[in-house]
């Protein structure tokens, strides 16, 4: 039984999933309003609240977008997503 997570990142909103092989477990969506940082902890902190995990037990973080890695949101992604697994990798 495997997690993990995946943000899409779009121009007018964003969306972080929880997988659970390979399949959405829950989601949560959200507007573009240059908050992507409390916008991306609120949303990991909800999802791993209601399905009752601990960070540990999601040890992969993916973003998948179509705006350029030079926009704000998605380096405050990458940024997240690097340290998520690397947190994960030494627990």
């Amino acid at each position: 039984m495997g997690y993990s997570f995946r943000l899409g990142i779009g121009r007018e909103s964003s969306r972080l999933d929880l997988l659970q092989n390979g399949e959405i477990s829950i989601s949560r969506e959200w507007s573009e309003a240059r908050d992507m940082g409390k916008q991306l902890f609120e949303a990991i902190d909800g999802i791993l609240k209601e399905v009752g995990l601990e960070p540990a037990s999601v040890p992969s973080f993916h973003i998948e977008t179509d705006i350029p890695d030079s926009f704000t949101s998605v380096k405050i992604a990458q940024s997240v997503a690097k340290a998520w697994e690397y947190g994960a990798e030494s627990l």
